[in-house]
């Protein structure tokens, strides 16, 4: 072999670049791992990941007692033109009240389950290297206050539970409206015992859930 692979498609006379395929590939990707979510269910998912989730519950539940009661934070932040703050958590708290599944497991290809009922949401998704289970409860007193939190008048924070009660995160979404548009703030804070991949990992995760919720809640307000 030698140099680049190099491919020219043409369908009906038109010609299309390898990046127009990935663009298609991807959006057929999208569609194929909704469909296999969507028939197996979220009772079939928590048996198809039971082994992967048990193995996360042994990994996490020790690392809040082995760092001392220490949290390490983990930051995204993002600024989009074209929806406001009002705009976007109209949307946004509209799915989790109405328990959207959809909505929710298409945010992130590693959402494997997302079950919001009464306050609390049940989340099986990729924290460091594979599936963990938590409960995310929304609620006012999370202690996350880094600096220049007072540039954000709506912060939602909240904390992620094992199944057994272990604290394992802690999350604050932060917005407001800038001068060149929505600004928001998303922080998640592990047991400062935590590989560093559940943090970086996190990172690109969080910009890849609100990435596709924004575009969601975006394309729902046009006319």
């Amino acid at each position: 072999m030698s140099g680049a692979l190099t491919v020219r498609t043409v369908i009906d006379g038109t010609e299309y670049t390898q990046d127009d395929i990935r663009r298609w590939e991807l959006d057929r990707a999208r569609a194929a791992l909704a469909l296999l979510k969507d028939r197996l269910g979220d009772e079939a998912m928590r048996e198809l990941l039971a082994g992967d989730l048990r193995a996360a519950d042994e990994a996490m539940a020790p690392l809040p007692g082995a760092s001392g009661g220490a949290w390490r934070s983990a930051v995204t932040e993002l600024e989009i033109g074209g929806i406001t703050a009002v705009e976007f958590l109209t949307w946004w708290q509209g799915r989790l009240a109405d328990a959207d599944r959809a909505a929710l497991l298409a945010a992130n290809p590693e959402h494997y389950l997302a079950d919001s009922a009464d306050g609390v949401v049940e989340i099986i998704e990729t924290i460091g290297s594979g599936p963990l289970r938590f409960f995310l409860t929304f609620h006012d007193g999370v202690a996350i206050e880094d600096e220049g939190h007072d540039g954000y008048p709506v912060r939602i924070g909240g904390t992620g539970r094992l199944a057994d009660g272990t604290e394992v995160c802690r999350v604050m979404h932060e917005f407001a409206d800038g001068p060149r548009g929505l600004r928001v703030r998303l922080t998640i804070q592990f047991p400062e015992g935590a590989p560093e991949q559940v943090l970086t990992g996190h990172q690109w995760h969080f910009a890849c859930e609100f990435l596709n919720w924004l575009e969601a809640a975006h394309a729902a307000g046009r006319p």
